[in-house]
């Protein structure tokens, strides 16, 4: 069911549910149902919310671009890799991760990974204005308060949308109403970043008003993410220096009201009764979901392998190393079997920056028996234990038994000799300090990976896609907006208490008011979001071009090429070119 559109030369998809895939974004024949006979009554409206839910849950999913492998673009690199956590990893052949191994050739207005994303939020965008103008036209009696809340989820994700291209690419066309044959344009101008934030903050003021805590479907999302969002940006509203105080306390404000006023909270107990811990038992897929007790999930993005547009993220495979290969975790040791128990295949799209994982040991004292379980074994693969069904050469030797490696011994992912060895005072079981430094993140398939997303569908280990649901925005980012916001108003007290309920969950050292400054506050987010957070947008937010750029230098020893330029990324170049009436300006420093 699509009612179709052109805007900027793309074509848009303004209502069905449709597949992230291009090359399903075609019009379809005038017998279809189009928006004048599904908007009729409520259900046609929740149908229409399922496929803007639909467009979202692509940030997640794959875009073909590369023939041999299928959809294989992940979008969510955009905001994660090329930053100080998230460096192009060995599978970087093409998509994002192709600009972040070597920005000043490849990030350029012609690339088709932008142009896809440009056209898929623009879609978003389309398709919010349309269920929004059709409520307010609707010639039905709704029921008490659906009107007000089927409003509220479309203008959130109209936010979540602007939102996306405001820090993607600076100021952006505003497109506020439906697109009809009457209002179609040609001649859109770029307006500024403040003006797409302004209305960004007026959409979530209204889905904040209008949305119930509890999402009326699994997911959808609810009042919690609506302050969430809000919060963060009144915080890219109040400035990077000087800030606006008055915004600053509406951001605080914002966060304090999800975090005190509606069910939500902190998982603190264990969900399980498996090895683990709190932090991590809230990623399992029989807990991920906020009907399955899940109380610090905001927004749970859904997937089905078996339903009809039931979708496939590629999360799992962009994230893990292709480990399923002779000497690829050590000399003589083929891990053969990636099966179900071991996550599946991955193929190493990005990969963890060593200044990331080392910033747990930071936050550890193992000699006194505290660990910082968002960095331990549970939440980041440390290691694989040889089991039958792998292959064992006569070529490897076990440096710590002297012996030929065996089913049973344990190989440290990513270690050197002497941390596998356990030479070292700390070894890589306890801390990241014996890994291999310089340019061996990414560069090869034996790097430690995050957990949050290592599930495979049962029956198919070797497969792109999983269809596990996934936790989109929870509790915790919450809190560490609420922690910026006290600590940029001067309450640094504050600011630790709410660190501090993070660290406690995961058995982390405390900090201290005089220990807050923004740089912990970035780092705290990276050891608590490591993989979720959209963390090239968190940078932008919070730091200038020029400290942009030298902050992620510092820490990412990889990615090459990154200049000031690369603040944000060039607007398409076909974008530019279907705008015909009206010159579309460029961002500063692309051709």
């Amino acid at each position: 069911m699509k009612k179709i559109v052109a805007l900027f030369g793309f074509v848009a998809a303004l209502l069905a549910m449709v597949s992230c895939s291009e090359k399903m974004l075609e019009e379809m024949p005038k017998t279809e149902m189009t928006a004048e006979n599904l908007y009729v009554d409520e259900v046609g409206f929740e149908l229409g919310l399922n496929g803007l839910y639909s467009l979202v849950r692509c940030e997640r999913e794959g875009y073909g671009h590369t023939d041999s492998f299928g959809d294989t673009g992940l979008r969510a690199l955009m905001y994660t890799g090329g930053t100080d956590n998230y460096t192009c990893g060995a599978g970087a052949a093409g998509e994002f991760s192709a600009i972040f191994k070597d920005w000043a050739t490849a990030n350029v207005a012609t690339d088709k990974s932008l142009a896809s994303v440009f056209s898929w939020l623009y879609n978003v965008v389309l398709s919010a204005n349309t269920v929004i103008a059709y409520a307010d036209k609707a010639e039905f009696t709704w029921k008490t308060g659906v009107k007000e809340r089927v409003e509220a989820e479309a203008r959130l994700i109209r936010a979540w949308a602007y939102r996306h291209l405001s820090y993607m690419w600076g100021p952006v066309p505003l497109v506020k109403v439906e697109v009809t044959g009457d209002t179609f344009r040609t001649d859109y101008t770029r307006e500024p970043v403040s003006a797409v934030r302004d209305f960004i903050i007026e959409d979530l003021k209204f889905a904040v008003e209008h949305l119930p805590w509890t999402p009326v479907q699994p997911g959808r999302a609810g009042k919690g993410a609506a302050y969430t969002y809000l919060a963060e940006m009144y915080l890219a509203q109040a400035g990077i220096d000087n800030y606006d105080t008055e915004l600053l306390s509406k951001a605080r404000d914002a966060a304090d009201a999800c975090i005190t006023q509606g069910p939500h909270a902190l998982i603190t107990d264990r969900m399980g009764s498996g090895k683990g811990s709190a932090f991590m038992d809230q990623f399992a897929p029989e807990n991920v979901n906020i009907e399955s007790g899940n109380t610090e999930a905001l927004w749970v993005l859904q997937w089905d392998q078996t339903s009809v547009g039931g979708g496939d993220n590629l999360m799992r495979f962009s994230f893990k190393p292709k480990f399923d290969g002779n000497g690829k975790v050590a000399t003589g040791v083929e891990l053969s079997y990636m099966d179900e128990s071991r996550g599946g295949r991955g193929f190493a799209r990005t990969a963890t920056t060593k200044w990331a994982l080392e910033l747990y040991d930071a936050s550890s004292d193992v000699a006194h028996g505290f660990r910082d379980q968002r960095g331990d074994e549970y939440a980041i693969a440390k290691y694989f234990i040889i089991g039958n069904q792998d292959v064992i050469s006569n070529k490897g030797v076990n440096a710590k038994t002297g012996q030929l490696f065996a089913v049973g011994d344990t190989v440290y992912i990513g270690c050197s000799k002497a941390a596998d060895a356990g030479l070292v005072a700390k070894s890589c079981m306890d801390s990241f300090s014996g890994l291999k430094s310089g340019s061996s993140e990414g560069d090869s398939s034996n790097w430690p990976f995050i957990l949050k997303y290592n599930y495979c569908d049962p029956g198919y280990p070797k497969a792109n896609e999983s269809h596990q649901d996934q936790v989109f925005l929870r509790l915790a980012e919450t809190y560490l907006l609420r922690a910026e916001a006290n600590f940029k108003l001067g309450d640094a007290i504050a600011a630790a208490d709410d660190i501090n309920a993070l660290r406690n969950r995961a058995h982390a050292l405390n900090v201290s008011a005089g220990d807050v400054s923004l740089s912990l506050i970035l780092e705290e987010r990276s050891r608590e979001l490591l993989g979720e957070e959209q963390r090239r947008y968190t940078l932008q937010r919070t730091l200038a071009p020029a400290d942009f750029v030298t902050w992620i230098k510092a820490r990412n020893k990889k990615d090459a090429g990154m200049t000031e330029r690369d603040y944000y990324y060039p607007v398409p170049q076909n974008v530019i070119d279907a705008n015909i009436d009206r010159k579309m300006e460029q961002n500063p420093g692309f051709n």
